[in-house]
């Protein structure tokens, strides 16, 4: 138990495409926004990256990402509904100073995307490979570094999003100043978990399944605070994630 919060320890066993994975995860058992799922869906994509990094390592392959390589910064990153208010609640919690620097570089990129009239594509809910490729290039060649980056590094590593932990290279990494033309070697990831936390927001509210590109999480929230402010029974929201998963997701302690 932390503070008013009680915790279980769950076995978590995933059937992917790589083969069984297991793991334990920590799931708050009392009321829960789906901000509070968050830091466990990180605990369970922190497995999963971990195991493909030594799928790597025996394939004679080594992850290639440092701190201070910032390039993969610059690329557009989409977050599940969840994130985008677990990213919310972490800018509310910092220091004024430090937010407001954070939310000057936000409405900065937000009026460089405005300028080049790419707002409404970008928050268009209906991503495909066909939609989404070609914005997200133009996007990357923009060169607007993250918000959270600074000298080339992560400044809220260890909060960084689903689809950032997922993003890792046993290329060069010298290649990642375009990853569009470049031959970049992506390590593979059998269950990648923002999609299903986002199908998960959807089955909850009734609205279609969507991802939010970060820089425009602030403007989505203003519209979603009722949903940002709800709560569910903690481990409702964990089995129902799992569900979606697949059926041999279940957690089984």
């Amino acid at each position: 138990m932390t503070g008013n919060k009680r915790f279980a320890l769950m076995s978590v066993t995933l059937t992917t495409s790589s083969g069984v994975m297991r793991g334990k995860v920590s799931v708050d058992t009392g009321p829960m926004r789906l901000a509070d799922l968050v830091p466990t869906v990180y605990e369970l994509t922190n497995v999963l990256v971990a195991q493909a990094a030594r799928r790597e390592e025996k394939a004679g392959r080594r992850i290639s990402c440092r701190a201070g390589c910032g390039a993969c910064c610059r690329q557009m990153v989409a977050v599940s509904p969840p994130e985008a208010f677990y990213m919310m609640d972490m800018l509310d919690s910092f220091e004024p100073a430090r937010r407001a620097e954070v939310m000057e570089r936000i409405e900065k990129i937000v009026g460089e995307l405005e300028r080049q009239q790419m707002t409404g594509e970008l928050m268009n809910p209906a991503y495909t490979d066909e939609v989404v490729l070609p914005i997200a290039r133009k996007y990357f060649l923009l060169g607007m570094p993250c918000p959270f980056l600074v000298d080339e590094s992560c400044s809220i590593h260890p909060h960084r999003p689903v689809v950032c932990r997922e993003y890792n290279v046993t290329s060069p990494p010298e290649l990642c100043v375009d990853p569009v033309v470049n031959d970049i070697t992506k390590v593979p990831m059998p269950l990648p978990l923002a999609v299903p936390l986002a199908r998960l927001t959807a089955e909850l509210t009734g609205a279609p399944p969507r991802l939010i590109p970060l820089p425009l999480v602030p403007r989505w929230i203003t519209q979603h605070e009722e949903v940002r402010q709800r709560q569910w029974p903690g481990l409702e929201l964990f089995q129902r994630l799992m569900q979606m998963l697949g059926p041999s997701s279940a957690p089984d302690g």
